[in-house]
């Protein structure tokens, strides 16, 4: 699996602190009205989300490489099945009181809840695609997506899916010319305020 001159291929535990520190670096929008004065606690609790949901089961995480095997330009998950909530959730909310306290895991756990997604055996569910800043438009996040498609062909699933903020303008070009397309919307008057997010769309393509 190749985008362009970079290599995509399955990650390991070990890439598990640099898919976080991709996902923080490429959502730092978001994730600055979370955590606050306590982003500095964001890698950490990200690195743990991400290793949570690998020993949970069900999301399967690729990677593309820089320039090197031990860099990376960019990641995404792929939900193939369900994962087991009492070690995700239980893990994470751990995580977050430990890092942030009780008032403010309690309203990072209520914006990082959206967008909703629920689990259709049918079908894949695209997370997280991320690509570093210094290696954009070069067709790695094309590349990451193809090879998420070919995982969930290979899982058996007959469409994929994703969500995508309608702000997000760039990321909704690329999914649309890759042929997805837009099944429902999701409105929160928090993301709204708080993270300037009006509408969360879910887009789905057939394979």
């Amino acid at each position: 699996m190749e985008a362009e001159q970079f290599t995509v291929r399955f990650a390991d535990a070990k890439d598990d602190p640099a898919i976080a520190g991709l996902v923080v670096e490429g959502f730092l929008d978001k994730f600055r009205p979370i955590f606050g004065g306590r982003m500095d606690r964001s890698l950490r609790i990200m690195e743990k989300w991400v290793t949570l949901e690998h020993a949970s089961g069900g999301v399967t995480s690729l990677v593309t490489e820089g320039y090197s095997t031990s860099e990376l330009a960019g990641s995404v998950g792929v939900r193939t099945a369900p994962s087991r909530e009492d070690i995700l959730a239980r893990g994470l909310w751990r995580s977050l009181t430990r890092n942030l306290g009780l008032p403010r895991a309690m309203w990072a756990t209520t914006l990082l809840s959206y967008p909703r997604y629920s689990h259709t055996s049918s079908e894949a569910y695209v997370e997280r695609l991320v690509v570093s800043p210094s290696f954009r438009r070069q067709g790695i996040a094309r590349g990451l997506l193809s090879a998420a498609e070919d995982l969930a062909r290979d899982s058996g699933k007959e469409t994929v899916g994703l969500h995508v903020s309608s702000n997000n303008l760039s990321a909704l070009r690329l999914y649309e010319a890759e042929g997805y397309r837009e099944v429902s919307r999701q409105k929160s008057f928090l993301t709204s305020y708080f993270l300037d997010i009006r509408e969360w769309l879910y887009l789905q393509k057939t394979l």
